[in-house]
């Protein structure tokens, strides 16, 4: 997790990309954009796939939220580590945070053949108050967390293998029943380049020894440059056309929480003429040629009409991908 990496929380401004006339968006989508990296043409869907619902949507933005808040508690552990004197790297081999009831624990740490989980360096912060990340006594962790470290470094090992790409970043959460689900993200170390795509969502056995799942969200990974263009254009959002999933993710919608100077992603299926517009306050607008299936998942996870204005409408997004 060394390195840049920026994060500004969901803040918004209104100026940014935040009322664009849908007829336009939907234009864009599906008739092509001026696009600064190229746009490719999108394939016909291989497999039907479902268009999400209210509840899934819902889902979507409430798991976005646990990773942003999870992203945050890392990365503030990670600036606390960097400021120590003598850090022992070699020590450090792999790394998670992870939440327990009283608050946020993040570890660094190495990990052996048998599956155990060593800890070199340990750092706590409250739940809701990440920015408290504090540095912790090893002898004062709550137990072991090697079936966390077991599941991580899998995780890692595999998304690596698949995208070939080593800035990466895990995100453990804790489901109901024990189970270990771990997000694998693709990060950054270049506070001009980001990466959407590339991820993978692992579920372990509660000793995290046991894969149960592994599900990749997209099948490749889309670097977005923030430099101007050729022409001096600026970047203000980007478009995808998804080919493994219906709708957005809950991924894309918490990259776009933590960098909000991304502006927005607009996210289609090649069989689908709905398209979902995300900000970086955490909301979802569906857009439609059907005005009935119009609608906006606020931040505050309820529903309600597009708030889109016409004459507030911006330049195409910069850029339009399959994932």
């Amino acid at each position: 997790m060394g390195g840049w990496r920026r994060m500004c929380g969901p803040a918004f401004s209104d100026e940014v990309l935040m009322r664009v006339f849908p007829l336009l968006a939907v234009a864009v989508l599906f008739f092509g954009c001026g696009a600064r990296s190229g746009r490719v043409k999108p394939e016909g869907p291989k497999f039907p796939v479902a268009v999400p619902d209210d509840a899934e949507l819902r889902r979507v933005q409430t798991r976005a939220k646990y990773l942003f808040d999870a992203e945050r508690a890392a990365i503030f552990a990670t600036d606390r580590l960097l400021i120590q004197d003598a850090l022992d790297r070699s020590r450090m081999e792999w790394f998670f945070t992870v939440p327990r009831e009283d608050g946020w624990y993040s570890l660094f740490g190495t990990l052996d053949d048998a599956g155990t989980f060593t800890p070199a360096y340990a750092f706590k912060a409250p739940r809701d108050d990440a920015e408290q990340m504090a540095s912790l006594p090893l002898n004062e962790l709550p137990g072991d967390f090697s079936p966390v470290a077991r599941a991580v470094k899998t995780s890692m090992l595999a998304t690596v293998e698949a995208f070939e790409r080593g800035a990466i970043n895990p995100v453990v959460f804790v489901e109901e029943d024990g189970d270990l689900t771990v997000y694998v993200l693709q990060g950054t170390r270049d506070p001009m380049r980001f990466y959407l795509g590339g991820d993978i969502r692992f579920r372990y056995s509660p000793d995290g020894r046991t894969q149960r799942e592994a599900v990749r969200l997209h099948q490749s990974v889309f670097a977005i440059s923030l430099e101007p263009g050729p022409e001096g254009e600026l970047y203000q959002g980007s478009a995808h056309s998804h080919v493994l999933f219906g709708g957005p993710l809950e991924t894309e919608l918490a990259t776009l929480m933590l960098y909000p100077e991304l502006g927005a992603l607009t996210v289609i299926h090649a069989a689908s003429r709905i398209a979902y517009f995300l900000t970086p306050d955490g909301a979802i607008r569906v857009l439609s040629e059907a005005p009935e299936r119009q609608r906006m998942l606020r931040p505050d996870g309820t529903f309600g009409p597009l708030d889109m204005e016409e004459e507030a409408a911006p330049p195409p997004p910069s850029g339009q991908v399959d994932l």
